[in-house]
């Protein structure tokens, strides 16, 4: 696809650190989410989108989802010197990245060697699937890790992982509405790295 057909916006996200890029285009046809925390782990995956972007000066994070990118910056680089260098690479990395996403199929989680039965799990999911469109319009998404003795394991990710709100978040936002819909799975949350 000629890159001059595809738009790239950016997003301002809660985090200050964090900006969302938009796409015209797919970048990841797959409900699963990639996040990359450094150079290296982008190139064990060999995702030539994430390396790229971690080859900007500054970035310290990249987050993939569908169409958009989120990509985090250390405080004292400034988005103006950076957003539309990552612009561009968005822009000439999607034929890559469809590529690479062939490749690169998500494979679903074994279940089985879960402490969380499916049905728990699927209860669970349920409520965060109310709740992931707010975090996904912010440049992040939810995970749901395990559930020991009614404790609900969270990752915040993407603009959501970094952001100075996330605990308010994940407090007021996310554990209020477990706490409300499956009580009796749910007692408290707790948020992990």
């Amino acid at each position: 696809m000629n890159s001059l057909e595809i738009s790239v916006r950016a997003e301002y996200t809660p985090n200050p650190n964090s900006l969302k890029f938009i796409s015209s285009e797919t970048l990841y046809p797959y409900s699963k989410s990639l996040s990359y925390l450094t150079l290296e782990e982008a190139n064990t995956a060999s995702n030539k989108l994430a390396t790229s972007l971690f080859a900007i000066e500054g970035i310290t994070k990249v987050f993939i989802m569908n169409n958009f990118v989120t990509v985090d910056k250390e405080e004292h680089v400034n988005w103006k010197d950076v957003h539309l260098e990552i612009k561009d690479v968005i822009k000439t990395s999607i034929d890559d990245m469809k590529l690479w996403a062939e490749d690169n199929k998500p494979v679903e989680a074994d279940l089985s060697e879960s402490s969380v039965s499916g049905g728990a799990r699927s209860r669970i999911e349920t409520v965060l699937d109310k709740i992931r469109p707010a975090l996904v319009a912010d440049g992040g998404n939810i995970e749901f890790v395990d559930l020991i003795d009614k404790d609900a394991r969270l990752r915040m990710v993407g603009a959501c992982g970094t952001c100075p709100s996330a605990l308010m978040t994940m407090k007021m936002g996310v554990e209020r509405a477990l706490l409300a819909e499956v009580p009796d799975l749910v007692e408290t949350v707790t948020q992990v790295f």
